[in-house]
């Protein structure tokens, strides 16, 4: 946020249950943070601090961090709750808490790239490939996207999907070279032999192609028995190489998760300073054939099936934003 020189930017604004955890930074050229506290209804008690180191802003000066702490009455927390501050000129300035997540949210790489993904189809009227695309939480991406040829591949039947089929089959649904591009949205977890998908998505897709993936690197186990696997940033390197046909143009790791154990222990002390993501994007391109093959497909290895239900916990890629 920005109002007439004064800048305030929050790294953290965590709900633990009835706990409220708020942590960024706070400029002004000529004036400093004094105070900072939440507003709303059901606060119980908290506690702050300004003045801290933030290591993210130094160029900007020293000292510019706060952090503010609160116990509610209430789980719940709603959008009416809002963050003041105060500076020694006695400049109070009053933001809502949601309106300060959004500023934070939209500074996170993965929803540009989504945005950049969708230009070039709309500009190219790229045919898409919605590998995993059901509506599920009755959101049908297709309508996001600007484009007459825009096939959903999924497991499971739905309203919106055109083919039902598994993603480790593709080649059994399509013909080669048959899409200018392809998108997955929180399913690579699910996939029981990721680099075999990604085999079967270089022989349907066109060379020259573009294709844009969102899954997780850090949260919580659903869809379970087949919830499988998590990436890091540098793990798409190996799903996406000049061996299976790819190279990589942009990649991502962001929402950042605290990672807390469900009980301490004395090795946990410093716990919540360590960092996991929510969202791992990339964005790559086909740029030939690939140079190994998978012939191993899921009946193969086990007996499990992916639920047949939309219950529980469903991530939404790319943050929510998306």
């Amino acid at each position: 946020m920005n109002d007439n020189g004064y800048s305030v930017m929050l790294d953290s604004a965590t709900k633990f249950f009835r706990c409220i955890y708020i942590h960024g930074w706070f400029h002004h050229d000529s004036d400093q943070l004094e105070e900072v506290r939440l507003l709303g209804d059901g606060l119980i008690h908290q506690i702050s601090e300004t003045g801290i180191p933030h290591g993210g802003v130094q160029a900007l000066g020293e000292n510019l961090g706060f952090e503010l702490q609160c116990i509610r009455s209430a789980e719940e927390l709603t959008p009416d709750y809002s963050v003041e501050f105060r500076t020694k000129s006695g400049k109070v300035l009053t933001y809502p808490l949601y309106e300060l997540c959004k500023d934070r949210i939209a500074a996170y790489p993965s929803p540009r790239m989504a945005e950049r993904f969708l230009s070039e189809v709309a500009a190219r009227k790229l045919s898409v490939l919605d590998v995993g695309g059901r509506a599920r939480s009755k959101r049908d991406r297709s309508k996001e996207f600007d484009t007459e040829d825009y096939v959903v591949l999924d497991i499971i039947d739905g309203p919106n999907v055109d083919v039902v089929g598994d993603a480790h089959e593709l080649s059994r649904f399509f013909p080669p070279d048959r899409f200018d591009a392809f998108y997955s949205v929180s399913v690579f977890e699910h996939l029981l032999m990721p680099w075999a998908v990604v085999l079967q998505l270089n022989r349907v897709l066109k060379t020259g192609g573009i294709g844009l993936i969102s899954t997780h690197q850090t949260l919580g186990m659903h869809d379970m028995p087949w919830d499988f696997w998590r990436f890091s940033d540098t793990a798409w390197d190996a799903l996406f190489n000049r061996m299976t046909g790819f190279e990589i143009i942009d990649r991502a790791l962001d929402f950042d998760q605290y990672i807390l154990p469900f009980i301490f222990r004395p090795s946990k002390m410093q716990a919540e300073k360590s960092v996991g993501f929510e969202g791992s994007a990339v964005l790559v391109r086909k740029i030939g054939p690939a140079a190994v093959s998978w012939d191993l497909t899921p009946a193969m290895i086990t007996e499990t099936a992916y639920p047949d239900n939309d219950d529980g916990y469903v991530p939404d890629g790319f943050g929510g934003l998306y």
